[in-house]
């Protein structure tokens, strides 16, 4: 029997030279504090299934969340 339910959250990232890259994460913080994690990676949307839960301000305002300060 299969599963149709998404059981991970996909952190959508681009590199400078234009490489994609996904990264599959329990819940919704693990996703963000990964999208903060390695500067090298911009984050592009978290996903859930085929649902886009994160994308463009939204995320950006997330990840500014997490971002610590000077």
């Amino acid at each position: 029997m299969a599963c149709s339910v998404p059981i991970y959250y996909l952190l959508h990232r681009e590199s400078a030279d234009g490489n994609e890259g996904l990264l599959m994460e329990p819940d919704l913080a693990s996703a963000l504090t990964d999208a903060v994690s390695d500067p090298a990676w911009r984050a592009v949307r978290i996903t859930f299934g085929r649902q886009i839960v994160l994308e463009g301000d939204e995320l950006a305002a997330a990840i500014a969340e997490r971002t610590p300060g000077p």
